[in-house]
C-alpha cells in the first residue's frame, strides 16, 4: 500500500506569554476568526501568566486497514504520521491530526483517547476556570447552512478549580479535540478566568455561545482573564471522518467540497507534506519539549505557510549533527 509518510521530531517551542497586539488582532479585530470583539481589551490586558499545553501523542494511521469512517481518505494514499512532542507557543499552525482525541496508531486502538497535558499557576484564595473555544474562520463552512448563525464554538470547560484542591483531571479527561474539516485553519483558544465566587453550571448555549455571554451565564462576568494560548487548526480528511463517526456528521463536507489532496499539511506541527524534506532522518533529538524516536521521511514539495516549522527543523537537524 502506498503510503504518506512524513519525519517526525520534537518541537523545542515552549508556552509563553501570548503577544498581547496579536491577541487583539485575532480576538478583538476579528483576524482569521468568524467575528470580531470575541474578548474585550480590558480582558487580553490582564493576561499574566502561562497556560502550557503539552501534547505527548503516539504515531497516527489512517486508511484502508482502519475501521470505517477513518478507511475514507478521499482518495489520498493511507496517511502516516510519526509520534510527536510538543509544548504549544501561542498562535503556533497545528492540524486536527496533531491535536486530536484519538490514538489512531492501529485498527486495535484507533479509539483510544489522548489528550494534552494542561498546567497554569493559581493563587490561594483565587478559583479558576477553563474554557476552550473554536473562533471558526470566514470558510463558507461556517458562514452558510447550519452554521451560519454561530459566531463561535464552545468546546470543553472545567469550573472552580483552587490552589488546595490543585488542578482538575477534567483538564485531561475532558479534553473536546479540533474537530475543524476545512483546509482553511479556525482559531482555538484556551483560557483561564481567575475568580473568588462560584462559577455555576451553564447549559449548552449552542448557536448562542460566545465568551461574554457564557461567562455571564457563569456568574463570573467580573472574571479576570489570567491566562491564554490558542492555535490555529488546518483540516484534512481525518476530521472529516471524525464528524461522520459522531455526533456532526452533518458538518462532514463530502470529499469533492473539502477538495482534500496529500499536501494539506497534515501531520503539523511535526512536520508538514509541503515541507522540503527528501530523506530525511532525525534519531533520538531531544529539547525543551521532550523526546522522540527517529523516523524517515521522503517528501517534497513547495515552502511552508507556518513560520515555526523550517526554524524548528533547522534547530532539530543541528542537535542530530552536533550528538554524530
Amino acid at each position: 500500500m502506498q503510503s504518506l509518510l512524513v519525519a517526525g521530531f520534537v518541537t523545542l517551542a515552549t508556552a509563553a506569554l501570548p503577544d498581547k497586539v496579536a491577541l487583539k488582532s485575532i480576538f478583538i479585530d476579528g483576524t482569521g476568526t468568524k467575528k470580531p470583539g470575541i474578548l474585550t481589551q480590558a480582558q487580553i490586558d490582564s493576561i499574566n501568566r502561562e497556560l502550557t499545553i503539552e501534547y505527548d501523542y503516539p504515531a497516527f494511521t489512517m486508511g484502508s486497514d482502519m475501521p470505517s469512517p477513518f478507511n475514507d481518505t478521499c482518495g489520498i494514499p493511507e496517511i502516516s504520521c510519526p509520534a510527536h512532542k510538543f509544548s504549544l507557543t501561542p498562535g503556533m499552525d497545528v492540524s486536527t491530526i496533531g491535536v486530536r482525541g484519538y490514538k489512531m496508531t492501529s485498527a486495535s486502538n484507533y479509539k483510544d483517547k489522548v489528550s494534552p497535558m494542561i498546567t497554569f499557576d493559581m493563587n490561594a484564595d483565587k478559583k479558576y476556570t477553563f474554557l476552550m473555544f473554536d473562533g471558526l474562520s470566514l470558510d463558507a463552512q461556517w458562514t452558510s447552512g447550519m452554521m451560519a448563525s454561530f459566531q463561535m464554538v464552545h468546546h470543553y470547560h472545567v469550573l472552580n478549580m483552587n490552589q488546595s484542591s490543585g488542578l482538575s483531571a477534567d483538564l485531561k479527561t475532558k479534553y473536546a479535540a479540533s474537530g475543524n474539516p476545512v483546509t482553511t485553519p479556525s482559531v482555538y483558544a484556551f483560557t483561564v478566568w481567575e475568580h473568588t465566587q462560584d462559577a455555576s453550571p451553564v447549559a449548552a448555549q449552542n448557536s448562542q455561545f460566545t465568551v461574554q455571554k457564557w461567562i455571564e451565564a457563569a456568574g463570573i462576568a467580573n472574571a479576570s482573564l489570567v491566562a491564554m494560548n490558542y492555535y490555529k487548526c488546518h483540516g484534512n480528511v481525518y476530521s472529516r471522518a471524525g464528524l461522520l463517526d459522531g455526533d456532526f456528521a452533518a458538518l462532514a463536507p463530502d470529499c469533492s467540497t473539502g477538495a482534500y489532496s496529500s499536501g494539506d499539511k497534515m501531520c503539523m506541527p511535526s512536520s508538514a507534506p509541503n515541507t522540503p524534506l527528501v530523506n530525511t532522518t532525525m534519531e533520538n533529538t531531544t529539547g525543551a519539549a521532550g523526546a522522540t524516536t527517529g523516523a524517515t521521511a521522503t517528501v517534497s514539495g513547495g515552502s511552508t505557510t507556518s513560520p515555526e516549522l523550517p526554524l524548528i527543523f533547522g534547530i532539530g537537524l543541528a542537535i542530530t549533527i552536533a550528538r554524530h
